[in-house]
């Protein structure tokens, strides 16, 4: 076997095993946590489905969020994720402003960076589900087709096939 083919079958090999290893991560991001939202070691797992916050997080992101806790300030500028008031929706928007009563805060104007105005109501600390530390550009849009029944043949039943039969290098 010529070394040409070869490298040929290490390359495919290693693309299968990405794929693996990136529907592996995409299954551990659908196990909800006990407040109903996808979690990874602690980290809230959110995938951006509009384009509010363009250019900091496009559609198709998926993004990280670190839950609040207690000794935690939120500063103008953080991208927080909240609950909206009507409902169970969460919403990822940058804070524009601080609403103070007594010296402490109780309120957040927030504003999605491509929005022209800021959001009709302030946010309360308690409907504050975390703050935004880190983007994965474009994850979203493989998470989501990882789970149809394509991505399933494609990136599970397919892969498999192949590395459990022909074709690949023999150790």
């Amino acid at each position: 076997m010529n070394t040409l083919t070869r490298l040929g079958q290490a390359a495919i090999l290693l693309l299968l095993l990405l794929i693996l290893a990136t529907h592996g991560f995409v299954l551990l991001c659908t196990r909800p946590s006990t407040d109903g939202i996808s979690a990874v070691a602690g980290y809230k797992v959110l995938h951006v489905i509009s384009g509010s916050m363009e250019p900091a997080l496009r559609m198709g992101d998926v993004i990280l969020v670190r839950p609040l806790v207690p000794e935690d300030d939120i500063r103008e500028g953080d991208v927080i994720t909240f609950r909206a008031r009507e409902g169970t929706a969460l919403i990822t928007h940058r804070v524009v402003g601080i609403v103070t009563a007594g010296g402490q805060p109780v309120g957040y104007v927030t504003k999605g960076d491509a929005n022209a105005a800021p959001d009709a109501l302030p946010v309360a600390r308690e409907q504050v589900v975390g703050r935004c530390i880190f983007r994965i550009p474009l994850l979203g849009y493989v998470s989501r087709w990882v789970r149809r029944p394509t991505g399933i043949l494609l990136t599970i039943i397919l892969p498999g096939l192949l590395l459990s039969g022909r074709g690949l290098p023999k150790p």
